[in-house]
């Protein structure tokens, strides 16, 4: 379960890292993008907070 949980905090990783290259590019969003990079944080959170209950588990 160590491995699954060390693969979800890199998926989450990757997903923080898109939104600051995002963030930091400085294009503004269109309108059908404007929900793409707080998207993308919610990903990052949730898979980060469910790995945290696998990290416990022998």
């Amino acid at each position: 379960m160590t491995g699954l949980a060390v693969a979800m905090d890199v998926v989450a990783v990757g997903f923080l890292a898109g939104f600051v290259v995002l963030v930091t590019r400085g294009r503004p969003e269109s309108g059908d993008e404007s929900g793409r990079s707080v998207a993308m944080v919610l990903i990052a959170v949730s898979l980060g907070l469910l790995s945290v209950s696998l990290w416990s588990l022998p």
